[in-house]
C-alpha cells in the first residue's frame, strides 16, 4: 500500500517538474522516497532537482543512493558531472570509469573522462580518453563530435607528464573494493584485504593523519568518498586534512555536509571543534567542545581539545583546569601532562611546569618513547636552572596575590571550609590536596538538582575505589574564590564530601593557624 502511495507522490512529482515547478516537486519526491525507499527513480529526480537548485552536495548524496540500489550508466554520468561542477575532478575520472566498465563503447563517457583527466593535467591519460571517445563517434558515424574530440588534442600536447606518484594516483580512480590488486596491496601502498570494510580503511587513514601525511590523507579520502559520498567518517577524515594544509574553505565545506548528513553525531562535532582549532579559531572549537561535555559527558578527549582550545586563545587558567579533568580521567598520559606542563609555564608557574615535564618524561621513558623522552628533559633543565636562579615567578594574569579563607574545623586532620554551590546553597567541604577528585554526596546533589553527565572511577576519602556519576557544578566559591565548571563525583550519604586538586590545581594551597591561603 505504501508503495502505491510512494509511486502516486513520485508521478505528481515529475508533473510538477515537466511544468517548470521544481521547488513544488521536492517535497513530493522526498514524500515518495519515504513511502518507498528503494525507488530508484525518485532518488534520481530528486538528484536531478537538487543539481538545479545548486544543492550540489545533495544532488551526489541522491546519485550515490541510486546506484547503490542499481548502477547504471546514465547514473554515473550523471553523478561524474555534478563532481566537476563542484570542482571534484578526482570524482567525475572514477565514475567516468565506472560507465565506460559496463559499457566500453560508451563515448560521451570516454569524452567526460577525457575532459576530467585534462582538469587534473593528465594530458597523456586524456588524449587516449579523447581517441576512444572520436573511435566511437565514428562508429555511429557522428563525425562532428568525433571531431572536436581530435581538436580537444591539440591543446593537451604543452601540459608536461604526471610524476610517478601523481600518475599512480590518478590510475586509482575509480578502482572498486578500494583499489586492492592480487597482493591485497592498494596503490598507496597500503596494506588491506578484500575483505576490508570502509571503518577498517578509515583507521588506516586517521593513522596516516595522525602521522602527518596529510596529502595522502586527502588524495585517499577523496577516493573512498567516489564509493560512498555519504561516508561522514570520510568527509570529516578529509576537512581536518584539508585544515592542516590551509585550505580552509574546503575543510568548512566539508565538515558542513559532514553535519547535515550527521547533525548530532558526536564524531562529527569532536571532529569539527579539531578542525576550528587547526584553522586557529580557538572560540569555535570551546564551544563544539562545551556542548559535547555537557551533552555527552566527562570525557577525556573533549576535555583535552578543550584545553588546547583555551590555550590557543589566551584562557590559561582554563586550559590548566581542563587538562587537570583530562588528567584525573588518563593519568597515564605522557602529552597531557607535557601540555599542562606548557600552559603552567605560560602562566609563569615554573615549579609546577617543571614537575609535569618531569612527570611527562617518565611515562615518555616507560613507552620507549627516547626523543619525546629527551624534548621534555631538556625542558626540565632549562627550568631548574631558571628556578635556581630565582627567575621563576608564582603569580599571573590580572588576580595576582593571595586569597584567604577561615578554616571552619577540622575533619581527620583535613581543614573544612565554607564553599557555596552554584551561588545557590553552602555546604562545609573538606579540603584535600592530594585527592584526584571532587566529591560530593547524593544527599547535596539532590538539593542542588544536578544531572549525571557520566561514570569514573574514583577514590573516595579512605582511598577506597568505587564507579561513580560525575555531575557539573557551574561555580565553587570558598570566600573570595571562585571556580567555574568543576565536575564532582556523587557518593554515597556516608561518603565525606570533600574538594580535590581537579577543583582548585591552578592553586598552591597552605595552611596558616586558622587560614587556608590559595595563591596562583
Amino acid at each position: 500500500m505504501s508503495s502505491d502511495l510512494g509511486l502516486e507522490k513520485f508521478q505528481a512529482a515529475l508533473r510538477l517538474i515537466r511544468v517548470e515547478q521544481p521547488f513544488a516537486a521536492l517535497p513530493l519526491l522526498e514524500e515518495a522516497i519515504a513511502l518507498q525507499p528503494d525507488l530508484v527513480e525518485a532518488y534520481a529526480q530528486r538528484a536531478k532537482v537538487r543539481r538545479r537548485l545548486s544543492d550540489l552536495e545533495g544532488a551526489i548524496a541522491d546519485y550515490s543512493k541510486a546506484i547503490k540500489l542499481a548502477p547504471s550508466v546514465e547514473l554515473y554520468l550523471a553523478r561524474a558531472l555534478v563532481w566537476l561542477s563542484l570542482g571534484k575532478v578526482e570524482g567525475a575520472i572514477g565514475d567516468a570509469r565506472r560507465a565506460i566498465s559496463l559499457d566500453s563503447k560508451l563515448a560521451g563517457g570516454h569524452r567526460l573522462l577525457g575532459k576530467a583527466l585534462s582538469l587534473l593535467g593528465d594530458g597523456i591519460g586524456a588524449t587516449k580518453a579523447y581517441k576512444q571517445a572520436a573511435r566511437c563517434y565514428i562508429k555511429v558515424k557522428d563525425k562532428e563530435n568525433a571531431a572536436l574530440c581530435l581538436k580537444r588534442i591539440e591543446g593537451l600536447k604543452s601540459l608536461p607528464p604526471l610524476s610517478k606518484e601523481q600518475q599512480r594516483a590518478v590510475d586509482s580512480y575509480g578502482v572498486d573494493s578500494y583499489g586492492v590488486d592480487s597482493y591485497g596491496v592498494n596503490s598507496y601502498g597500503t596494506t588491506v584485504t578484500r575483505e576490508s570494510t570502509p571503518e577498517a580503511f578509515l583507521n588506516l587513514l586517521q593513522q596516516k593523519y595522525e602521522q602527518q601525511q596529510y596529502r595522502d590523507v586527502l588524495r585517499e579520502t577523496d577516493w573512498l568518498l567516489q564509493l560512498d559520498a555519504e561516508n561522514v567518517g570520510a568527509i570529516c577524515l578529509r576537512g581536518l586534512a584539508c585544515a592542516q594544509m590551509g585550505r580552509s574553505q574546503q575543510a568548512v565545506e566539508a565538515f558542513a555536509v559532514a553535519t547535515k548528513l550527521a547533525p548530532d553525531n558526536t564524531t562529527v562535532r569532536f571532529d569539527r571543534a579539531r578542525m576550528r582549532l587547526a584553522l586557529a579559531d580557538g572560540a569555535g572549537a570551546v564551544e563544539d567542545l562545551s556542548v559535547l561535555i555537557a551533552t555527552v559527558g566527562a570525557e577525556a578527549k573533549f576535555f583535552a581539545q578543550r584545553a588546547a582550545a583555551y590555550h590557543s586563545i589566551g584562557e590559561l587558567e582554563k586550559a590548566y583546569k581542563d587538562y587537570a579533568n583530562a588528567l584525573a580521567a588518563e593519568p597515564d598520559m605522557a602529552e597531557l601532562y607535557q601540555q599542562r606542563a606548557e600552559v603552567q609555564q605560560a602562566m609563569g608557574e615554573h615549579e609546577g611546569a617543571a614537575q609535569d615535564y618531569q612527570k611527562a618524561a617518565t611515562l615518555w621513558l616507560n613507552d620507549g618513547k627516547w626523543a619525546e623522552h629527551q624534548q621534555v628533559v631538556e625542558k626540565v633543565r632549562q627550568l631548574r636552572a631558571q628556578l635556581s636562579q630565582g627567575k621563576s615567578s608564582t603569580t599571573f594574569g590580572r588576580n595576582k596575590g593571595t586569597i584567604s579563607v577561615p578554616i571552619k574545623s577540622y575533619d581527620n586532620h583535613f581543614p573544612v571550609v565554607e564553599a557555596t554551590f552554584d551561588g545557590i546553597t553552602t555546604f562545609d567541604m573538606v579540603i584535600d590536596r592530594n585527592a584526584s577528585h571532587s566529591i560530593i554526596t547524593q544527599r547535596m546533589a539532590q538539593q542542588l538538582n544536578l544531572e549525571m553527565v557520566s561514570y569514573r572511577y574514583v577514590y573516595l576519602a579512605d582511598s577506597t575505589p568505587m564507579e561513580l556519576p560525575i555531575a557539573r557544578l557551574r561555580s565553587v566559591k570558598i570566600g573570595g574564590l571562585i571556580i567555574t565548571d568543576v565536575y564532582v563525583a556523587v557518593a554515597p550519604d556516608k561518603e565525606t564530601a570533600l574538594l580535590g586538586k581537579d577543583c582548585f590545581g591552578i592553586y598552591r594551597v597552605k595552611l596558616s593557624g586558622n587560614e587556608i591561603t590559595f595563591t596562583r
